[in-house]
């Protein structure tokens, strides 16, 4: 199994995988159609060959180009149906039989491809993750999450590539308070919001073995910075004998590819 980021943060995120027989995946279609096309050819990968297109929830820096993925391609859609139901746009009659209705704990095959759907503690109305196996490795997108729970932790420690959210730092947002208003940072920093830098060292400090391929995801440019994310991340793993292949996602930077 290889992967690669397209793009994640706050404004865009989209993923890539591809399985050992050849399977490919889009997790997430946060950027335009276009700059999606223009990205995947930069890498040899033409949209026909895409297999499949998971969505994780409806907010727009993860589905900004869905609509117009839907009108130009014929490829196969997962989604949750509270997802599906909550998307500013009508599906085209012709176009809802590429529709796939998934939800907690499902357990399906896309190709030589297993996918496992987890719920996702976020502000969204059926939010979800994925986990992929392709009976060589493993791989989990795990962004967009207001806590981690024990059954998110007990998987996590099982894969083998993670896209692991370190959205915000508390310290950035206590410097820069009076920036912010305080509806944002009190959704930002809910049960339902997202992974702060120091929940996801908590976390991974938990799970991680140095087998792993940790990529550091959906840092927020407002209240965190890629620097101090891989360089607080490093330093509380390795102080505790951790050495896993770390590395950062960017916003608006495709990143190479990750085995």
């Amino acid at each position: 199994m290889k992967t690669f980021t397209l793009s994640t943060g706050s404004s865009g995120n989209s993923f890539y995988v591809e399985s050992s027989k050849g399977i490919k995946i889009l997790v997430d279609c946060g950027l335009s159609f276009t700059k999606t096309k223009e990205i995947l050819e930069q890498k040899n990968i033409s949209l026909k060959d895409l297999d499949a297109i998971l969505i994780t929830h409806e907010h727009s820096d993860h589905i900004f180009g869905l609509e117009q993925f839907i009108k130009n391609t014929n490829i196969p859609i997962y989604i949750s149906k509270g997802t599906y139901n909550a998307l500013k746009f009508q599906v085209e009659k012709e176009k809802t039989n590429l529709i796939n209705f998934v939800k907690h704990h499902d357990n399906f095959k896309i190709g030589d491809t297993t996918v496992l759907i987890l719920n996702r503690a976020h502000d969204s109305k059926e939010a979800i993750s994925f986990i992929f196996n392709d009976n060589h490795k493993k791989l989990g997108v795990f962004t967009d999450l207001g806590h981690i729970d024990n059954e998110s932790k007990h998987i996590l420690k099982t894969l083998d590539i993670i896209y692991f959210e370190t959205n915000y730092c508390d310290e950035i947002i206590n410097e820069k308070k009076d920036s912010f208003h305080h509806t944002y940072i009190n959704r930002l920093t809910s049960n339902i919001g997202h992974l702060s830098l120091s929940q996801a060292i908590t976390a991974l400090k938990e799970f991680v073995n140095n087998n792993q391929t940790i990529i550091l995801s959906h840092i927020s440019e407002n209240t965190n910075t890629y620097t101090n994310s891989y360089s607080k991340v490093k330093t509380a793993l390795n102080t505790n004998g951790l050495y896993p292949n770390l590395q950062v996602g960017f916003q608006n930077e495709s990143s190479e590819w990750y085995e």
